[in-house]
C-alpha cells in the first residue's frame, strides 16, 4: 500500500489540474463500549483487528472532471487515521481510492472500490455500527483491483476483478472475480433486487491483518433485495457456495424503522447466519441512532455473538461535514 500512496496523491494533483468540481468532507468518530466476555471497556465495534469502527479522524474527497458533455471521469479518496486500542497506536486506513472513467457505454474504474457482489456492492455501512456480511468475512467491503459498471433504465450490471485481500495489497496467487445483475433503482423505485456470482482464490484477512497467507478457493452465488415502504426499510441477502472446498452459507436480514417524520431517530434490527468450513456462527444486533443535525449522528448498539458467546454494547458519535 505504501508504494501506491505516491501514485494516489499524484492522481489527486493531476485531477485538480483539470476543470471540474470537488467535494471535500472532514470525518471523525468516537467509539466506546463494553465486552461481556472480556469484562472490560472496548474501543471498536467489531473484532480488534477489523478496520470498522474505531476512534478515528480523516477526510472524504471526490473530484469530478467535466467537459462540454458533462462529467467524464472522477477521482475519489477516503482515508482516516484510526486508533488501535490493542496496539495503542494510530494506523492509516484507506477506503475509497480509485479513478473512474465515465461514458455512455458504462464506467470503468481502477483502485480500491466496492466488489460487485451482494448488498455491499451498493449499501454503504461506512459509518454504521451494525455492518453487512462483509464484516462476517463474506467477500470484502472494498478491494484493490478494477471494475466495470453499466446503468440501464431499470437496473445495473457490474463486474470486478480484484486481489481478494480487502484492505491490503498482497500477491500470493490470490484473485477474485465477481459479477452482479440488478433490477430496480432503490433511490427512485424504492426497491432493487440482484443476483451475484463470485469465484477466485482469496486470503483470509481481517482488516489489515492476514490470518492465512495460503489462498483458499471460493465460489458463491447470491440473491439480495432492498425494499423501502413508508417508514420501513428492508434488506436481505442469501449466499450459497463453497469455501476451501467446503459448504458455505450466509444469510442476513436488516429491518430499519424511521421513528419520526424527520428521520432523526432510527431503529435497526439485524440477524445474520454464517456456515463456513464446517463451523457455524450467528449474530443478533439491534441499534438506535439519533441524527443531532446534518453533520453529527449518535448511535447505540447491542450485539450478541454466538460463536464468541459475547454480548457487546457500543456507543458511537459520528461527525461528517463538508469543508
Amino acid at each position: 500500500m505504501k508504494k501506491l500512496l505516491p501514485v494516489i496523491f499524484c492522481g489527486l494533483y493531476s485531477a485538480n489540474a483539470f476543470a471540474g468540481s470537488t467535494l471535500f468532507y472532514s470525518e471523525a468518530q468516537g467509539i466506546v463500549g463494553y465486552s461481556g466476555k472480556e469484562h472490560k471497556a472496548v474501543y471498536h465495534s467489531a473484532d480488534k483487528h477489523d478496520a470498522m469502527q474505531k476512534n478515528s479522524f480523516g477526510f472524504d474527497l471526490l473530484h469530478k472532471l467535466s467537459g462540454k458533455k458533462g462529467d467524464w471521469s472522477a477521482f475519489a479518496l477516503q482515508a482516516r487515521l484510526a486508533y488501535n486500542d490493542s496496539d495503542k497506536n494510530l494506523r492509516p486506513q484507506i477506503y475509497n481510492a480509485y479513478f473512474k472513467l465515465k461514458s455512455s457505454f458504462g464506467d470503468i474504474w481502477a483502485g480500491h472500490n466496492r466488489v460487485a457482489f451482494g448488498l455491499p456492492s451498493y449499501w454503504d455501512t461506512h459509518s454504521d455500527l451494525i455492518g453487512n456480511l462483509s464484516m462476517q468475512g463474506v467477500s470484502f467491503d472494498r478491494d484493490w483491483g478494477a471494475g466495470y459498471s453499466y446503468d440501464y433504465n431499470k437496473g445495473n450490471i457490474s463486474t470486478t476483478l480484484t486481489t481478494g485481500t480487502g484492505m491490503n495489497i498482497r500477491d500470493y496467487g490470490n484473485w477474485l472475480s465477481a459479477t452482479r445483475f440488478s433490477y430496480g433503482v432503490l433511490n427512485y423505485d424504492n426497491y432493487t433486487a440482484g443476483i451475484s456470482f463470485m469465484f477466485g482464490e482469496t486470503l483470509d484477512t481481517m482488516g489489515y491483518k492476514i490470518i492465512d497467507r495460503k489462498p483458499k478457493n471460493v465460489w458463491l452465488s447470491g440473491i439480495d433485495v432492498a425494499y423501502n415502504v413508508d417508514n420501513f426499510e428492508h434488506k436481505a441477502e442469501i449466499d450459497v457456495g463453497r469455501h476451501n472446498h467446503q459448504p458455505y452459507y450466509a444469510l442476513l436480514y436488516r429491518l430499519s424503522i424511521n421513528l419520526d417524520s424527520e428521520e432523526q431517530w432510527k431503529y435497526d434490527l439485524q440477524p445474520t447466519y454464517l456456515y463456513r468450513e464446517k463451523q457455524e456462527d450467528w449474530t443478533l444486533a439491534n441499534g438506535l441512532s439519533y441524527r443531532i443535525n446534518s453533520d453529527v449522528k449518535l448511535s447505540f448498539m447491542h450485539q450478541y455473538q454466538h460463536k464468541e458467546n459475547n454480548n457487546l454494547y457500543i456507543m458511537q458519535i459520528y461527525f461528517y461535514k463538508p469543508v
